[in-house]
């Protein structure tokens, strides 16, 4: 039976029912499952010795991941990984599964109900902002960082078939972190030169592994990107940066990427787009998340267009990419 054709109170307790079910498919890629089932059949007893965690837990885990689709019996008392459980692997979205049921993202959430005025739930859970708190506390700012790479790495397929950067010469990474979906293009076109473009922490953390991988193509600088951007190239990326920002905010963003980029540039800009219906979709979730974490907003498509013509340019097309996102194409 479809959780939509269930009677309204079993509905809801389906619904309520999503906490455990984000958190046993969290566990189980935080566990690495994925990863160790994927030689053939384990026992829940051979992989709790393995983790050094309890057994009756994990069993717990695997029999709700099995009922998801993630995992399946082999034979009693085995299982073994399935198609869509290998997306929890360490070079898929692991590495996102894990962090969503982390502490410093997963608290946040049930201060939702207590945020007033300007303070984010996050803000309200961990007593600074997102940003300033994962500056204080590297470990999570790894994993923060992994679980974007891993959401990036998913998402650049999509941008590479959606937008042909065959006559761009130069690319800015605008708020591009460190530096995954700048590298992934440029893997995509030889041809091309990229800047990294963050605060400046950020940009030092990146620049050892992409000199390496790309050398003089690639410029790392840091600085505050509602100041002086880089001029004159090309295309300008701004990969789910508008939603962080307030309309006035987001505007004085894209009007700076306008006066930086070339006469004939494109902004490629990379966001959830929120339906004109009411359904529970990605991009609900996302909007929802930025209420908790950084006191953003996901936009539809009038508001996004009003958004760019107050900035002095013109969306010329809408790109579906994939979990949601959508590629937005602007021209002056």
């Amino acid at each position: 039976m479809r959780p939509e054709s269930l009677p309204p109170a079993e509905y809801l307790m389906y619904v309520l029912g999503g906490k455990g079910r984000a958190q046993a498919v969290s566990t189980a890629a935080a566990w690495q499952l994925a990863d160790r089932l994927a030689d053939g059949p384990r026992t829940a007893a051979s992989l709790a010795e393995e983790i050094g965690c309890d057994e009756a837990a994990l069993a717990s885990v695997l029999r709700v991941c099995a009922g998801l689709g993630f995992f399946e019996s082999a034979r009693p008392g085995e299982f073994v990984v399935t198609e869509r459980g290998r997306a929890l692997r360490g070079d898929q979205l692991g590495p996102m599964a894990d962090f969503v049921g982390r502490s410093e993202q997963w608290d946040p959430w049930a201060r939702l109900r207590d945020v007033r005025g300007d303070a984010t739930a996050f803000q309200i859970a961990h007593g600074a902002g997102l940003y300033e708190w994962m500056a204080r506390h590297p470990a999570a700012a790894a994993r923060y960082d992994a679980a974007i790479d891993a959401f990036t790495r998913h998402e650049v397929g999509a941008l590479r078939a959606a937008f042909d950067f065959a006559t761009v010469r130069q690319v800015v990474d605008v708020g591009g972190g460190r530096g995954t979906l700048l590298a992934e293009v440029l893997d995509g076109w030889p041809h091309l030169r990229g800047i990294l473009f963050d605060l400046p922490h950020v940009v030092e953390r990146a620049a050892p592994a992409l000199r390496q991988r790309f050398g003089p193509r690639v410029e790392l600088r840091g600085g505050d990107f509602f100041g002086d951007l880089p001029e004159g190239a090309d295309a300008y990326l701004i990969k789910r940066v508008l939603h962080n920002w307030s309309d006035a905010r987001a505007t004085d963003l894209l009007r700076r990427c306008a006066a930086a980029m070339a006469p004939d540039g494109r902004i490629l800009a990379i966001e959830a787009v929120l339906s004109p219906d009411h359904r529970a979709d990605m991009a609900a979730t996302m909007d929802l998340e930025m209420q908790v974490l950084l006191g953003g907003r996901v936009r539809r498509k009038p508001e996004l267009r009003r958004l760019f013509a107050d900035a002095g340019l013109t969306i010329e097309r809408f790109e579906p990419l994939s979990g949601g996102s959508w590629l937005v194409v602007a021209a002056r």
